[in-house]
């Protein structure tokens, strides 16, 4: 699950995550604008004892080091780091069934994860969407597939991450994302519709479910164009990457954590994704100390945030297979492919 990403250094950044089958890094522009934005950070006070979540992103059900790593010892490395989460990319059919392919791997996970007391967060894959779609038709696909998945699967699942980086296609040229009106107008309205038809879907089947939308960098304004269209979501599942956060400070963003908070006062702010993209001009020892530094920072700021529920780093594995960054986001490493692993110093972040 990923797309691959471009960098744009009018700010140089993107948003990652989840899509149907493997994945890769989006490709996320983030053009500048004229005048930065001057947001408030205020700050919150650090909880006298922190409640913060954690986990961590696998792709389970398609990518070979997965494939080759059984669900039993995914679940061990996942909870000897500390982990209480585990957001896996589920492959259905249109009706919301999980794929024929992945039936077995699933059963698998799906046990070792409550033999383990790991909890599972699903992003279901939009398969059904068509942007341009009337709001009516988008509502009712929306609504049979998060149904139909709730309906089959609910006992394993509290929390729903439906779709993944939908925001990327419908973000007008020029734009940052930090408002609703920096998105095409008919085509979100049909993605909301689509989305609010896959929440109720969801909590018709499934009573007490909570669901959560993504976005990523600057695109917290296609949260609020949900929020508005009357899509009940109850967490923002937010993707934040290592590269954004110097170039956030353009916009007087010093603390991702606190804007969500202070944007989103009713919503729980979760970090579905983060992680540290490594560079090819260093070498692989610095990339590594650099990612521990990352994810060691980003978790304290995580902690000291009360409005945070749970951050989940990018991603479990390496994936020497794929791009020289998709290559690196793992905190274990390959020591002889896909049969033993080294763990990298990030993993005692947790």
């Amino acid at each position: 699950m990923i797309k691959n990403y471009t960098k744009s250094l009018a700010v140089a950044v993107c948003a990652a995550g989840f899509i149907f089958a493997s994945c890769s890094k989006q490709n996320d522009v983030v053009p500048a604008e004229a005048v930065a934005s001057n947001q408030s950070q205020t700050t919150l006070k650090t909880a006298a004892a922190s409640t913060l979540q954690t986990g961590i992103n696998g792709h389970p059900f398609g990518d070979a080091p997965y494939l080759a790593t059984p669900a039993t010892q995914q679940v061990q490395l996942i909870k000897g780091m500390g982990m209480n989460w585990y957001r896996i990319n589920v492959i259905t059919t249109s009706d919301g069934t999980i794929s024929a392919s992945s039936s077995s791997l699933w059963t698998s996970l799906r046990d070792a994860a409550k033999n383990g007391s790991l909890n599972l967060l699903p992003m279901l894959h939009t398969r059904t969407l068509d942007e341009d779609d009337t709001p009516d038709s988008s509502y009712e696909k929306g609504r049979t597939l998060g149904a139909n998945f709730a309906g089959k699967y609910g006992a394993y699942f509290d929390y729903y991450d439906l779709g993944n980086d939908l925001e990327l296609d419908l973000l007008l040229a020029g734009k940052t994302g930090r408002e609703a009106s920096h998105y095409d107008v008919a085509k979100s309205q049909s993605v909301a519709a689509y989305l609010k038809g896959m929440d109720e879907g969801i909590k018709e089947k499934d009573p007490g479910a909570k669901t959560m939308i993504d976005a990523g960098w600057l695109h917290w304004g296609f949260l609020t164009f949900c929020a508005n269209y009357g899509v009940n979501f109850d967490a923002i599942g937010y993707h934040w990457y290592s590269d954004m956060e110097g170039a956030a400070k353009s916009y007087s963003i010093s603390d991702i954590t606190v804007t969500l908070a202070n944007t989103f006062p009713t919503k729980e702010i979760w970090f579905t994704e983060y992680g540290f993209r490594y560079k090819s001009t260093n070498s692989l020892s610095v990339n590594e100390t650099n990612q521990n530094t990352f994810i060691n920072n980003f978790v304290t700021k995580c902690r000291n945030n009360p409005r945070v529920k749970v951050a989940m780093t990018y991603e479990l594995f390496d994936e020497p297979y794929k791009s020289y960054q998709e290559s690196n986001y793992g905190l274990y490493k390959w020591t002889a492919q896909y049969t033993t692993w080294a763990n990298k110093g990030a993993t005692n972040a947790f």
